[in-house]
């Protein structure tokens, strides 16, 4: 037999050796319910808006169930997200899940668990807060007049999201695909009132790394039908506000398709959308805001 056929026949075992030791690797006990609780209450103490949660894919039912509500994923992320997002992965010393590069902040846990905080590896910019995403009972509330608040937007409607005791059925905040500038388009439903303030309250992130800043970006608009049939539809305001202070004003005019701006925001401080108008009919306002860490002084 020539050489070349042995050497391909070598790799070929060795191949599956190799998996044979994937198949009959050893099923790692499962991990008790107070030992993932208290790995979680960590893990949440680390967490900031905007990182993404892996967890290994080795948890059964019975130890997922202790992630409760947190957003977590058993596979590893790609490439472009792990270059742009803080990746917290909680995962198993002795069977750890692989793929991740770089090193990793670890915090320790009640073995067999470990916590392993992975930095985003790009100088690029990295997303750390999206509000469509991280919709809570806490995001939206009502002003009647401005500066009181009438509601709190904190009860769950069969559809999906919070609607506003005590406030009309359409204030209400939930993602939502509308027709916008032509296509459809995946955002929050935030009708504005007349008399009152709309108001989504964004998380305080901190301070981003030396040489890079927080920016807010927020898309706005109305439907499409609710201006080509409303003529003379009222504008929408989006006033962005830390502290009381302004940061900046997104006009939203009775015209087909979205309007975006950028903010540039400060850290450890929550940021206040307030929305208005003069006139609510009508208004199918729908918004994106997207916090990013940006280069830059």
């Amino acid at each position: 037999m020539r050489p070349g056929v042995w050497l391909g026949l070598g790799l070929v075992i060795l191949a599956a050796l190799f998996d044979l030791q994937v198949v009959l690797r050893s099923d790692p006990g499962p991990v008790s319910a107070e030992v993932m609780a208290q790995a979680v209450r960590v893990l949440k103490e680390h967490q900031q808006p905007g990182d993404l949660v892996v967890h290994s894919p080795l948890f059964g039912v019975s130890e997922l169930a202790a992630l409760g509500e947190l957003a977590a994923r058993p596979d590893l992320p790609v490439l472009a997200v792990r270059s742009g997002r803080r990746v917290l992965l909680l995962d198993r010393i002795d069977q750890p899940m692989f793929g991740f590069e770089g090193e990793a902040k670890v915090v320790e846990l009640p073995e067999p668990l470990v916590l392993r905080i992975f930095e985003p590896s790009g100088d690029g910019p990295a997303p750390v807060y999206e509000l469509l995403s991280s919709l809570d009972p806490n995001v939206m509330k009502v002003e009647r007049p401005e500066g009181t608040v009438s509601a709190v937007c904190n009860r769950a409607r069969a559809e999906g999201g919070f609607d506003c005791p005590g406030e009309a059925e359409w204030l209400y905040a939930a993602p939502r695909t509308l027709h916008i500038g032509g296509a459809d388009r995946e955002c929050v439903w935030a009708h504005p009132t007349t008399g009152g303030v709309i108001v989504f309250t964004l998380p305080a992130h901190n301070a981003p790394a030396a040489g890079r800043h927080l920016e807010l970006t927020v898309e706005a608009g109305m439907t499409d039908d609710a201006v080509t049939g409303t003529a003379d539809g009222a504008p929408v305001g989006i006033d962005i506000r830390q502290n009381q202070q302004p940061k900046g004003r997104l006009a939203v005019p009775n015209q087909v398709g979205f309007r975006i701006g950028k903010f540039r925001v400060d850290a450890a401080l929550p940021i206040e959308l307030r929305i208005t108008t003069a006139r609510d009919g009508r208004r199918h306002h729908c918004l994106n805001a997207t916090l990013t860490e940006v280069p830059g002084p």
